[in-house]
């Protein structure tokens, strides 16, 4: 369960960030019209979708580390 929620946030929070950051380009872009928009759109889209999956892969590949080190120093108390 740690490993699950601990990387569906990091992967949350990573998506977030993305798409702010690209929706904050593309109002700063020039206008071009609906096809800049739809495809500034449908590539923030992906960026983010891309950026979530690889933080979710990494955070559940170093998540179980983490968890026993956290077990580790509560049993010490």
């Amino acid at each position: 369960m740690f490993i699950e929620s601990s990387s569906f946030a990091a992967s949350a929070i990573t998506g977030t960030i993305a798409v702010k950051a690209g929706l904050g380009l593309l109002m700063v872009a020039t206008p071009v019209g609906w096809a800049g928009l739809i495809i500034g759109g449908l590539a923030i889209a992906g960026a983010a979708a891309a950026a979530s999956m690889g933080v979710n892969h990494i955070a559940k590949e170093n998540s179980g580390g983490l968890y026993d080190d956290i077990m580790k120093w509560i049993s010490e108390w």
